[in-house]
């Protein structure tokens, strides 16, 4: 682990730097790429659909499944959930699969409380469009409260997994190369994890900090971080293997328990776009309390999509809900462009146990406790050009993610984190805080690593660049922070990295 001495030779230039525009890593990380050497930062640029390397696809051209041909009927205050249900299954026999349309109108999901039926998509290629998340578009809408059930799910009826091939060397994070013991059960093309858990490495991960006895989950025979990083086979030579895209944190072997690589399966090229959706937590006759009940948390759940591989969430909105968007193990997954509005709910969008789930240009408006989230072992999330409310909550909401982006960002606080505390810390390292512009109403100490408090923010020396705050803030047990209330160049790092990596080109340099 060479994390805390590349942050000592860091913090011992930026007395000479802070005049400069362009942000010296974002100098750094260009020139250690151009020179084939392991960079300080992450390469985020691998998050998003296909990696962000190609655009989500206009599905005008695909074959269209119209709920109204099924037996919905828009604007009847009469539930559609079974005609929605119905034409869905006739999508995905459809081979290739297909778009699920919804015309203008609003549709009635679980409108019966005794004939509770849950929009379930079991397919890949499966896609629900409307005709529009603004004012005479459609609205798919719960009146009756559901709690903890999700309204639609995107979850294969399986999600298999098994042992491929044991790691036998170490490799350094943002690299492509893992040497493993049999490479007979791989293939280029593969989508694979790569596993492991012990309290042996989780200590070596975090050292020299030390971990609280109330953190459960980390020790023991069975104890440890969690780690499941999905990673796709670019090529083999022997033993060796490639991936498309990079390790995220250190391979290091210990004698305690094995890196593994596991089989991965997940939906693919599924899409959710151009539909409001809606709920009745409008009217209940309580303003919301943060876990005050399961009421208030749980109520009315809107779309879940679990191992989802190159699907998006676009130009949609969701008004009025306790938690509306969830991904869980999704692998290069974009939500872009949606909105987060009405009365304030629990949780706004979450993504966990995955690799590259991107939040771009988003809107969180205050409308739930927590804004963007993350947890429990994702790599590489990215909330970028986003905008958050005057004290709203980012959650990272423990079980150790890591190398996680928040990119231009405007509003928010990071202040009482998620999560049980047997689950903490908060975050592993590399949680990288980008031209975040932090929105409060009262002055914060944010101490990185207390291990005396319960309601705190564990998160393991995060980078700082170009943090500004309207109140004031003061920082403890950070990695560094460089540039403090003074934006830098470039404005968006994942913008930056992803035309480096696709172009060649600086864009900083401009």
């Amino acid at each position: 682990m060479r994390f805390i001495s590349t942050i000592i030779i860091q913090l011992a230039v930026v007395g000479a730097i802070q005049a400069q525009t362009v942000a010296p890593l974002w100098s750094d990380y260009v020139r250690d790429k151009k020179e084939g050497k392991i960079p300080f930062l992450p390469d985020y640029s691998y998050a998003g659909y296909h990696f962000s390397e190609k655009p989500i696809p206009d599905v005008s051209i695909r074959k269209y499944f119209n709920v109204v041909d099924f037996g919905a009927k828009p604007n009847d205050d009469l539930s559609d959930e079974q005609a929605i249900q119905l034409a869905i299954d006739a999508a995905e026999k459809h081979p290739g699969g297909a778009v699920v349309f919804f015309p203008k109108g609003k549709f009635i999901i679980n409108g019966d409380t005794l004939k509770r039926h849950q929009i379930r998509i079991k397919k890949s290629n499966i896609v629900l469009k409307g005709s529009g998340a603004g004012v005479g578009g459609t609205e798919i809408y719960q009146p009756e409260m559901w709690v903890n059930n999700r309204s639609v799910l995107f979850k294969a009826e399986t999600n298999s997994s098994a042992k491929l091939a044991t790691i036998v060397k170490d490799a350094p994070r943002e690299t492509f190369v893992v040497e493993v013991d049999n490479a007979s059960k791989l293939k280029p093309g593969q989508d694979v994890i790569v596993r492991h858990r012990s309290e042996e490495y989780t200590r070596k991960y975090f050292a020299p900090q030390d971990l609280k006895p109330q953190w459960t989950r980390l020790v023991g025979e069975k104890g440890g971080m969690q780690i499941i990083e999905i990673h796709t086979i670019k090529s083999i030579n022997g033993n060796k293997v490639t991936f498309h895209n990079p390790l995220h944190l250190d391979v290091t072997l210990v004698k305690s328990a094995p890196f593994e690589l596991y089989s991965y399966s997940a939906l693919e090229e599924c899409g959710v776009e151009d539909i409001l959706f809606s709920s009745n937590w409008k009217s209940y006759p309580e303003e919301f309390v943060h876990h005050k009940n399961a009421i208030h948390d749980n109520a009315y759940i809107a779309v879940g999509m679990e191992n989802v591989k190159n699907s998006w969430v676009r130009n949609c909105e969701f008004r009025d809900w306790n938690d509306c968007l969830f991904f869980r193990a999704g692998y290069a997954v974009t939500v872009e462009s949606v909105r987060f509005t009405g009365k304030k709910g629990h949780t706004s969008l979450h993504a966990r146990s995955g690799y590259g789930v991107l939040v771009k240009k988003c809107s969180f408006n205050g409308a739930q406790h927590h804004g963007p989230g993350t947890g429990y072992s994702a790599a590489g999330t990215v909330v970028t050009q986003c905008q958050m409310d005057k004290d709203q909550h980012f959650d990272s909401h423990g079980g150790q993610p890591y190398a996680t982006l928040l990119d231009d960002i405007d509003g928010g606080i990071f202040t009482n984190l998620g999560g049980p505390e047997a689950g903490h810390p908060h975050h592993g390292q590399f949680m990288v805080f980008w031209n975040f512009k932090h929105k409060s109403s009262k002055d914060f100490h944010y101490n990185f690593w207390d291990l005396q408090r319960r309601r705190n923010y564990t998160m393991a020396h995060p980078i700082l660049v170009g943090f500004q705050a309207d109140t004031k803030v003061t920082f403890e047990n950070e990695g560094m922070n460089v540039s403090f209330n003074k934006a830098v160049k470039p404005q968006s790092l994942f913008e930056a990295q992803l035309a480096l990596r696709l172009t060649g080109k600086d864009i900083a340099a401009k």
